[in-house]
C-alpha cells in the first residue's frame, strides 16, 4: 500500500467550458472554473481528467470503481491467464513454511489468520479513470469521508492533492459529504466529525469559495 502512485493529467480546458455556457444563450460567457465548480451547471462536465492509480489495493479500486457515473475505469485484470494482478498468495505460503521450520508458530499463525481475511482484497491492481469534474465532485463526498476504508481514504486523499496541481480550483470544492451538506451527515450512523474542530476548518476552507450573497450573508446584513 505505501508503494502506490497517482498521477493526473488534464484533457480538456476552461475555454471548453466557455464554449459550452455560450451554446446555452446568445453572448460571450465570463464563467470562471471556480464558478462553474460552485454550481455544477452541465459545464462542469467539460473538464476532463485521466487519473491512474497504480500498486493499490483490489478492494480499494473496488471502492473507486462504485462511482460510475461521469467514470470510465479501465482496471488490471486479475486472469491467471493472462499478465493480470498477482496476490503474492505463494511467496507468503513459502514464508509461513520457512516460519514453521525455524519454530517461529505464532509467527506463521499470524499470517495464515492475515491471509484467510485479506488474501484477495490486497491483490495489488492498477485502476486508471477517465472523467470528469462532477464525477471527482461526487466521488469526494463518499472516499474523503471518516468512514471510507482507511486504505481508500489514503488513495483518495493523494488524488486530491494530485488534482489541487494541476486544477486548484476543482481541488477547493472536493469536500466529505458533511462539509458539502453544511454539517448533516448522510451516514446511519455519524462518526462526530461534523462537531469537531477540525471540521470547522474544512468548512471554513469550504465557504471560503462563495460570496456573501451565496452563504446568505448578503441578506442578513440588509
Amino acid at each position: 500500500m505505501k508503494d502506490f502512485t497517482v498521477t493526473v493529467r488534464k484533457v480538456t480546458d476552461e475555454e471548453l467550458m466557455r464554449s459550452a455556457c455560450e451554446m446555452t444563450f446568445l453572448g460571450k460567457s465570463s464563467q470562471s472554473l471556480l464558478s462553474i465548480y460552485k454550481s455544477e451547471h452541465s459545464p462542469v462536465r467539460t473538464q476532463m481528467f485521466w487519473v491512474e492509480l497504480k500498486n493499490i489495493p483490489l478492494a480499494s479500486s473496488t471502492h473507486i470503481l462504485r462511482h460510475h457515473v461521469g467514470s470510465t475505469p479501465y482496471q488490471l485484470s486479475c486472469r491467471d491467464d493472462r499478465n493480470g494482478g498477482y496476490n503474492h498468495f505463494p511467496d507468503r505460503i513459502t514464508n509461513i513454511v520457512e516460519m514453521i521450520n525455524a519454530g517461529e508458530l505464532e509467527n506463521a499463525i499470524d499470517e495464515l489468520n492475515w491471509l484467510k481475511d485479506n488474501a484477495d482484497r490486497q491483490t495489488p491492481v492498477n485502476l486508471g479513470l477517465f472523467l470528469n469534474a462532477q464525477s471527482l465532485i461526487d466521488m469526494s463526498k463518499l472516499r474523503l469521508c471518516s468512514q471510507a476504508h482507511k486504505e481508500t481514504l489514503t488513495i483518495f486523499q493523494a488524488l486530491k492533492a494530485k488534482i489541487a496541481e494541476v486544477d486548484p480550483s476543482l481541488a477547493s470544492v472536493m469536500v466529505r459529504k458533511c462539509v458539502y451538506r453544511g454539517g448533516i451527515c448522510g451516514e446511519p450512523r455519524c462518526c462526530g466529525f461534523n462537531s469537531t474542530e477540525a471540521f470547522k476548518k474544512e468548512l471554513g476552507d469550504y465557504l471560503s469559495n462563495f460570496s456573501d450573497k451565496q452563504r446568505g450573508i448578503h441578506y442578513q446584513k440588509q
